[in-house]
């Protein structure tokens, strides 16, 4: 009975019997008084908190939330560092310095007459072939050679006095010894003599003066050769000055062109060029470095550089432009790779690697051969097919995890 009946058993007297209610379903008997002790509620607790620590455990093995996931993959991309890459190839690696010139004649001079005159005859015209002594041009002769004739009569009135007067000093000698004449005459009949010696050497020069006038009209090759240039027709009038024509060699020729300073020291004699013509765009010339002028000269601070190219064809004339590639350094079969991958001093270089498999950066230390401003050929160091890093190894250091942005191919 509950506090309530036995209130309302009160309140209606002891003597009235109240009717008892009755539940069809009752699990908890009537006189059932419930009571929680200490020990259980302790138990209570302790199994409540059991339980929430064990659902955060068990979601907490299910893995981090979308969010959280793909927090910690921004970060761990964060650590790579992003490389460009391309594998290591073997090329034919060359360096060369490159020109502009013109081809000269082997030998090349300016023709002109010793003597003014007026051209009489010209036996060769331009690009006509001769040989050493072959007679080019002349002038007219007349009024040399008529003082020519002159100064040999000259000559020869000189040598007929020149006798005779020998003959008359040793008649003058006979006569002085057997005492027919003083000595005074016979001392006078000596000077007589050598006055005629004087004059018949004097119109000997004459007569070579006039010889070599003669021989000065005419215009001889001093070598094999053609005209390259002619500037005189015949009949006109030259002086000592007048220029008549240039005489060229072209069995070989040369080209000659500049090379600034900051190139002279990469030259040398003997190194192998290669020439090309316009004229003859399937056609390459070879050559070789003949001379190398010993004087920065100009504004522009060049040095002459002069390139031997045989001609047994005569393809090559002179004032032709050219196009010179001079071969300083030549290797086979070797490895190349661009020169801003190559990091470090020259003397202590060293280039970053990728292994694709771990995906990390090594430094290699590497020993260059040669390098120019774009490529670097490599001596040792470097295998072939190792991916070398050319984007990002500014990043790098030794280990350092990567992500390959691309894979390129190297090509010169």
């Amino acid at each position: 009975m509950t506090l309530e009946d036995e209130n309302s058993n009160v309140n209606k007297g002891e003597g009235e019997e109240v009717p008892e209610k009755k539940s069809s379903f009752n699990i908890i008997p009537p006189n059932f008084k419930f009571k929680l002790s200490k020990p259980l509620v302790v138990i209570i607790i302790l199994s409540f908190f059991g339980l929430l620590f064990a659902n955060q455990f068990f979601f907490s093995k299910k893995g981090p939330k979308p969010e959280q996931a793909q927090e910690q993959a921004q970060n761990e991309d964060q650590d790579l560092v992003s490389v460009k890459v391309f594998p290591i190839k073997r090329f034919n690696f060359e360096d060369s310095l490159k020109g502009l010139g013109t081809v000269k004649g082997a030998i090349e001079f300016k023709l002109s007459f010793e003597v003014p005159g007026l051209i009489n005859s010209i036996n060769y015209r331009e690009g006509e072939n001769y040989e050493e002594g072959a007679l080019l041009m002349s002038l007219k002769q007349d009024d040399i050679l008529l003082n020519l004739k002159r100064s040999q009569a000259q000559s020869n009135k000189s040598l007929t006095a020149l006798k005779i007067a020998e003959e008359k000093v040793r008649e003058h000698e006979m006569l002085f010894e057997i005492g027919a004449i003083p000595k005074s005459t016979s001392d006078a009949v000596k000077l007589e003599l050598e006055s005629a010696q004087y004059e018949a050497e004097s119109t000997a020069l004459e007569v070579k003066t006039n010889e070599s006038l003669l021989e000065k009209t005419n215009l001889y090759a001093v070598s094999d050769g053609m005209i390259g240039e002619l500037y005189v027709e015949e009949g006109e009038a030259i002086t000592q000055n007048t220029l008549v024509g240039t005489h060229v060699f072209t069995e070989y020729v040369l080209i000659e062109f500049g090379v600034v300073e900051r190139d002279v020291n990469k030259l040398a004699l003997g190194q192998r060029s290669r020439v090309f013509i316009d004229a003859y765009p399937e056609k390459t010339f070879e050559g070789t470095v003949e001379n190398i002028s010993p004087v920065v000269a100009g504004t522009s601070r060049t040095a002459s550089v002069r390139v031997r190219v045989e001609n047994p064809e005569g393809l090559l004339l002179p004032g032709m432009f050219s196009r010179i590639k001079i071969l300083i350094y030549s290797k086979k079969n070797t490895v190349v790779v661009p020169t801003e991958t190559v990091l470090g001093k020259k003397d202590d270089a060293y280039a970053f690697v990728v292994d694709e498999e771990t995906m990390t950066a090594s430094k290699k230390s590497i020993k260059i051969g040669y390098q120019r401003e774009d490529y670097t050929q490599i001596d040792y160091g470097l295998n072939d097919e190792e991916l070398l890093v050319n984007y990002g190894y500014e990043k790098l250091e030794d280990g350092s995890k990567v992500k390959i942005l691309e894979k390129q191919e190297l090509q010169l």
